[in-house]
Order: structure tokens, then sequence, then C-alpha cells
């Protein structure tokens, strides 16, 4: 690949970038969003965070074969559920963090 086709590729990514990302900032109010929609997307941090820690928390990777594998009876599992009941119950992150890192400790060394 030359030089002048990294050039437009750059370019290319980067008006890509903007224009899905700022996608709603060029239309301002002209540009009306469903309520249907905007309730759909108070759950789209919720599902992101869950889709990138869930698979950390259940799935382990098997050294011999480097693939991935269901594991449910790991320190992480029951250090998650701990941590998930916690926040069920108090609704405060700093008591959740707490107590699913005391577990994940707890559960370390039993497991």
């Amino acid at each position: 690949m030359t030089e002048f086709q990294l050039w437009i590729v750059f370019v290319g990514m980067t008006i890509i970038t903007f224009a899905t990302r700022d996608f709603f900032l060029f239309f301002g109010s002209r540009f009306h969003i469903p309520d249907a929609v905007n309730e759909v997307l108070r759950y789209a941090p919720t599902a992101a965070l869950i889709a990138i820690v869930l698979p950390e928390i259940i799935f382990i990777k098997d050294p011999a074969s480097q693939l991935f594998e269901l594991n449910l009876f790991t320190p992480k599992t029951f250090s998650g559920l701990v941590a998930v009941v916690c926040f069920l119950f108090t609704k405060s992150m700093l008591k959740t963090i707490f107590w699913g890192m005391a577990a994940f400790t707890i559960f370390r060394f039993l497991i």
C-alpha cells in the first residue's frame, strides 16, 4: 500500500467515524427521535456492560487449546453472583465492589 493510499484510508475512516458518531448533532432539532426509541436506548449502556463483563466471568481460557470454555464453578462466577445480590439489596456501587472483591478473595482460596 502506498503512502497516498494510506492517507486516503485515514481520511475516509475519519469521515466515516465523524459521520456515524455525530449524526444527531449534524441534523440538530430537525431529527426527532420517537419516545419508544429513547426508552430502548436507556438500556444500551447496561447491555454493553453486560456484554463486556459476563464473558469474563463465566468463560475461562483452556491453556492447552487456547479456546474458551464455559465454567460456572470459578471464583469469578461466585463473586459475580455475590456482587449482583449485594447491588440488588444495597443499591450502592461502593458496597458492591467491596463485597464482590471480598467474595472473590475468599472463593479464590476455597475453590
